[in-house]
């Protein structure tokens, strides 16, 4: 027999939780991010968006769009007017192929600083993308209010750094190598190590955001069981970014080879995220996301789900 003889229960939403939503509850989500002087209250239908700015001549999307200072103040306040509560500013870029020498100091310091330094004082809310130590003292000390570093402060004295300032602290996971035995437990026992040791230098759990590194160091499909795995990520109880936007990733499950093709295969992307609690979205396209974000938000809203 393929069904039971009970008698079918009617159908009901529960008006205060979903099935998500219980699952997430089960632990202790995530409600701040602290930020130095910026302490962000998050909550999962209001997640933030991290507009990204790359001030580089050879980012894989945007490279040499806004290598300008004033074109990059002028792409802030755009990105800023569609929605995004954070500016990403990046002076390094992480491409497929990139050098891992990375730039040197003195061009990173020339393309980041006046950026960091003017957007600051136009009361952005800055974040930088670096792994130098000296650059993250140098931001913090102007009021950027976020260190983002692709190598999880693993360069030499990036973790000291990075403990000496009041800055929030998004450690990212990514790998020299595909060969993974589980890519969800080894990518969470990754950023769980990297939060023990910013711990043990004095950063306040609440600082600390976890990124998975979709993209870096992982197969298509991998990246993709790290989308699928947000609610477990989520679940640790630390505020939690995905960044895949215009990715190979997402051109590889759309068939769009130019990353400016994949703009709405990287909304749904980032949507799949937000439905399963990820508080910290980082997109290019930031009116569209926020578009995405709000018709899902009122659906959530109507059916009572917080």
């Amino acid at each position: 027999m393929l069904f039971r003889s009970e008698a079918l229960q009617p159908f009901s939403i529960d008006k205060n939780k979903s099935d998500k939503s219980k699952m997430i509850e089960l632990h202790e989500r995530a409600s701040v991010w602290r930020c130095g002087a910026k302490v962000f209250e998050i909550d999962r239908l209001h997640p933030l968006i991290m507009g990204i700015l790359n001030v580089t001549p050879d980012s894989f999307s945007d490279g040499g769009t806004h290598n300008g200072l004033e074109d990059a103040v002028a792409w802030a306040h755009r990105m800023r007017d569609e929605g995004a509560h954070i500016i990403d500013v990046g002076g390094e870029s992480t491409r497929p192929g990139f050098n891992e020498t990375g730039v040197t100091l003195e061009e990173e310091r020339r393309r980041v600083i006046p950026v960091v330094e003017r957007l600051v004082k136009e009361g952005f809310i800055v974040s930088v993308d670096t792994s130098k130590p000296e650059i993250m003292t140098e931001v913090a000390s102007l009021g950027a209010h976020i260190l983002n570093d692709i190598r999880g402060f693993e360069m030499p004295g990036a973790l000291e750094a990075a403990a000496a300032t009041d800055c929030g602290l998004v450690v990212m996971h990514r790998s020299a190598t595909t060969d993974y035995k589980d890519v969800v437990a080894e990518v969470e026992a990754y950023l769980q190590k990297r939060q023990r040791l910013l711990e043990g230098l004095g950063v306040s759990a609440d600082r600390i955001c976890w990124d998975p590194g979709f993209g870096f160091g992982k197969t298509v499909e991998q990246n993709f069981a790290l989308l699928g795995s947000t609610e477990r990520f989520v679940a640790s109880g630390q505020p939690y970014l995905m960044g895949l936007s215009r990715k190979s990733s997402i051109g590889a499950a759309t068939g769009h080879k130019a990353p400016m093709d994949r703009i709405a295969g990287s909304i749904a992307g980032a949507l799949i995220a937000v439905e399963q609690g990820a508080q910290v979205v980082r997109v290019h396209d930031c009116r569209q996301t926020v578009d995405a974000v709000a018709v899902w938000r009122a659906s959530e809203e109507a059916c009572g789900r917080r």
